[in-house]
């Protein structure tokens, strides 16, 4: 058959229909069975090349993008659905999922989640496990487990005669390349050592890396994968893959943080030439700094004065207010936040309450600890607490015997501030928050927005301490202080330009900050209250990471009976910078109270990208008082 503008004929009986994402498509006569039914116009192109019936439909992973042509599909056709075995639920009851607190709050605490999963049911006939196989035609699809990019994915090797082809789902999207790393990021052990979700950067690479050679051992002549391009050397392309994979790691690991709270995990890595020395350590000067416990410390005035860091437990809160009710510090003038994440804001407000002082954070994270619902996040608690001091970059005050400075500090999170407190006689202290330790970067969560770039992320926290010199650097998770060489900075501004030239190997964006940022594009407020009858509005926002400018388009996936006006908007996004599309939609008045999620279609460049983002508006029965 003749190619069409988006459905390319690879071998008799093979296509793929190419848009946002690479649907397969077995053909068998006017029959034909579908893989990944990812873009809106396929059921069009398959009635245009003469096929009347889809019989069979499956997917590889759960991804939501991937289901984004299923409802045109389903208006003519009425295929069986076949979905992996591991994954199913997330395809027949994804209210659970997004019904579940843990794929709302503390992200990465306690479980990976698939944000990026479907919003309606779909209803599914057959439940595929690795060693499974079904015919159509000539052909035969057999099934193989090839976790890696999702817990549960399957490849689908398909076989017609001599031929042999897989579908190899997000395990890999051109040869040497994969669509993101922020996906791979899981816990893994080795060595008898282990370390969870959260602290597991690039986890499941190997895991990815063990599917691809798994689906190399079927032989296949061509790679088909979910997103990117097909590939016709299979070997070369996981070979390539393995290599880059293996030097991005080693390029992290050698100025990684991580090395200080897991030394035996990083065994394997920790006496190459590239890897940073430990840096000096000391401990804290107890006239000027207290460690209290977990991650609340205690920068001490010469008047017995205090200004707390981080609360997080409230038994912390409680040992510093015994620390004031026994007379040993005066009084607590402040509450400085080093960043959002739970583990340093979730008993603020038992600290305002116990010390009756002011919270003061960096301006860019106010808005996240005053209203978290706005946002979704890594390690996001859903503890709010006003900030009645958000400070500017380089803002400086008198307190006390110090001169303190704040400092918007994008390390371990974009969101994140430093705190450099000089005392009149003393040396010069900085609270850096988690963004280091002693052997380096605190790097290990892709999902923490870590930008590379001349002056951008830690390139741009290494140049403000360079310029700084404090003598003294503290991390709240670590019990000494420590300091480091002019040519320990030097080293790690080399790694990070050389990782950001390693990137843009390994993933196909116009800058790899694309292939890390999961957020670069998000929805604010993310999660919003309203009332039948009423109007919202979700500002979809885009960090355009690209040297150049990019064009966009956003449009919402309404529910039933809302409307939303325009139905779609487009701008272009100005080169290394933030811009934002506001979508109104209307509340209908008959609307039942309910938890609606709504995605977000994105077009970025001449990429489709789908049903990428969502926002979620909880409807209640009552105005919001």
């Amino acid at each position: 058959m003749p190619d069409t503008p988006s459905l390319q004929e690879l071998a008799p009986g093979l296509l793929i229909h190419k848009g946002g994402a690479i649907c397969g498509v077995l053909r068998s006569g006017s029959q034909a069975l579908v893989i990944n039914p990812g873009n809106p116009d396929l059921a069009e192109s398959l009635t245009n090349a003469g096929v009347t019936e889809v019989t069979h439909l499956a997917f590889t992973h759960h991804r939501r993008e991937l289901a984004d042509g299923l409802a045109n599909l389903l208006k003519t056709h009425t295929p069986a659905i076949s979905v992996p075995a591991a994954e199913a639920e997330l395809f027949t009851t994804p209210d659970a999922y997004w019904a579940d607190p843990r794929a709302r709050w503390l992200a990465l605490c306690s479980r990976v989640p698939y944000h990026a999963t479907h919003i309606h049911p779909i209803a599914v006939d057959r439940c595929l496990d690795d060693g499974d196989s079904l015919t159509f035609g000539e052909w035969t699809v057999s099934v193989l487990s090839t976790p890696g990019y999702t817990d549960g994915a399957i490849s689908l090797i398909c076989r017609r005669g001599d031929a042999c082809v897989a579908f190899v789902g997000d395990l890999i999207y051109r040869a040497g390349q994969v669509h993101d790393l922020y996906c791979l990021q899981r816990g893994e052990e080795r060595g008898g050592h282990s370390v969870g979700d959260y602290h597991g950067f690039m986890g499941n690479a190997a895991t990815l890396l063990n599917s691809l050679h798994g689906v190399l051992q079927e032989s296949p002549d061509l790679l088909i994968p979910a997103h990117g391009e097909a590939i016709n050397r299979p070997r070369h392309a996981v070979e390539l893959l393995r290599a880059r994979l293996s030097t991005v790691y080693a390029n992290y690991v050698s100025v990684s943080a991580l090395r200080w709270y897991f030394p035996d995990y990083f065994t394997p890595f920790s006496s190459t030439p590239e890897t940073l020395e430990q840096q000096e350590t000391m401990p804290p000067p107890e006239s000027f700094v207290r460690h209290v416990k977990g991650n609340l410390w205690l920068l001490l005035s010469d008047d017995g004065h205090a200004i707390v860091t981080d609360p997080y437990e409230d038994s912390a809160v409680d040992e510093a207010k015994a620390l004031l009710d026994s007379g040993e510090i005066s009084s607590v003038d402040g509450i400085w936040i080093t960043h959002y994440h739970c583990d340093h804001v979730q008993s603020i407000n038992r600290a305002r309450e116990l010390f009756a002082c002011p919270v003061l954070t960096d301006d860019h994270m106010a808005d996240i600890v005053g209203h978290p619902e706005r946002y979704f996040l890594t390690c996001l608690a859903d503890a709010a607490a006003p900030v009645e001091h958000p400070t500017r970059h380089g803002e400086t005050w008198r307190w006390r015997n110090y001169t303190l400075t704040a400092l918007h500090f994008p390390g371990q999170t974009y969101y994140h501030s430093g705190l450099l407190a000089v005392p009149d006689d003393g040396p010069r202290l900085f609270f850096s928050g988690d963004s280091f330790t002693p052997t380096g970067i605190d790097d290990y969560c892709s999902w923490n927005r870590n930008f590379l770039g001349p002056d951008v992320g830690f390139r741009r926290c290494v140049r403000i301490m360079k310029e700084l010199k404090p003598d003294i650097i503290f991390n709240q998770h670590v019990d000494v202080g420590f300091r480091f060489t002019d040519a320990a900075w030097d080293q790690i501004d080399t790694a990070l330009e050389a990782r950001e030239r390693l990137l843009a190997d390994l993933l196909p964006w116009p800058h790899p900050d694309f292939g890390t940022d999961e957020y670069w594009v998000r929805t604010y407020p993310y999660e919003q209250t309203a009332t039948a009858g009423c109007d919202v509005a979700i500002t979809v926002e885009f960090s355009n990471h690209a040297e150049t400018p990019m064009s966009t388009s956003v449009s919402a996936n309404a529910p039933i009976g809302w409307t939303a006006t325009p139905k779609a908007l487009s701008t272009t996004c100005i080169a290394k910078d933030d811009t934002g599309l506001k979508l109104q939609l209307r509340v209908p008045e008959n609307a039942s109270p309910g938890r609606y999620v709504i995605p977000v279609n994105i077009t970025w460049g001449d990429r489709d990208l789908g049903s990428f983002r969502e926002a979620i508006v909880n409807v209640s029965d009552a105005p919001d008082s």
